[in-house]
């Protein structure tokens, strides 16, 4: 809408307002001239710029989404890995478990009681009662005995 000074009073522009017509620079919009142009050079009104343009709110909004996407991938990847982690440490404690187990019977069958006991039993072997006699081999002898 245009603002209407009144500033300079006069029959024909006041007859013109009244008509519904406006007056720009001092001219009459019917043709007519006004009685006393104004000196006043009038100013455009100053334009009401927006503090967040359009554009912006909306790379801001896909920034938004981009990054809550990248977050949640995140937190989930985090999630299979902790998964596949927990998983592996069962493994790895099952696999600790039967070592211990093979370990032990390792240590029960090769128990030198339990030898004896079957090779008493099932061979029939004993204890020597007399301790070994060690003896040294000439190698002279051994290489002549060879040759033959």
């Amino acid at each position: 809408m245009a603002r209407i000074y009144r500033e300079h009073t006069s029959p024909l522009s006041t007859s013109t307002v009244s008509d519904g017509r406006y007056i720009y620079n001092g001219n009459v919009v019917s043709g007519q001239q006004a009685a006393a142009p104004s000196n006043e050079i009038r100013q455009n009104r100053k334009a009401v710029r927006r503090k967040h343009s359009t554009f912006n709110i909306v790379s801001g909004l896909f920034l938004l989404a981009a990054l809550s996407l990248l977050y949640t991938g995140n937190v989930i990847a985090v999630n299979q890995l902790m998964k596949e982690v927990n998983d592996l440490d069962n493994r790895y404690n099952s696999i600790v478990s039967n070592t211990e187990v093979l370990k032990a019977e390792i240590a029960r069958k090769s128990s030198l009681d339990r030898i004896s006991l079957m090779a008493k039993e099932e061979v029939g072997l004993t204890n020597p009662k007399e301790p070994p006699v060690w003896f040294e081999v000439d190698q002279d002898k051994i290489e002549e005995l060879t040759k033959k």
